[in-house]
């Protein structure tokens, strides 16, 4: 099963969901998005952040090398799940008419390591969830 995770950027929430998700199951794959990247992110590695990939490594998960990509109509065609975080605006179209699970999960963009490791915590709880679902 593919799940496909999207966020505003693909630099935060999304990367960790995946990398998560990833790393606790071998039977799906992850994939993850974003709505709308800015210039600064759209494919750029995520070494580049202050606390994402640092806070990742922390559990073990290496992320540096993970790069923010931009939601296209592929990424949604091929995902079986797709969950998006944190944002109820701005969906292109082409995600708008498929069945989306919502997380609100705080951006965590602006703040520092503890409220990222608040957001990679409980994006690791509703993971569990998720795949003690499918």
């Amino acid at each position: 099963m593919k799940i496909l995770f999207i966020c505003r950027a693909n630099v935060g929430r999304s990367q960790m969901a995946e990398a998560i998700f990833n790393s606790l199951t071998s039977d799906h794959i992850a994939s993850s998005a974003g709505l709308n990247p800015p210039p600064q992110w759209e494919g750029q590695k995520l070494s580049k952040t202050k606390y994402v990939a640092p806070c990742l490594l922390e559990i073990g998960l290496d992320v540096s090398e993970n790069i923010s990509k931009r939601l296209s109509e592929k990424h949604v065609a091929e995902a079986d799940h797709i969950i998006v975080i944190g944002e109820k605006n701005n969906w292109p179209d082409f995600l708008t008419k498929q069945n989306v699970k919502y997380w609100g999960i705080t951006d965590p963009d602006t703040g520092e390591m503890e409220l990222h490791r608040s957001v990679r915590d409980e994006i690791t709880i509703l993971v569990k969830q998720l795949l003690s679902e499918i």
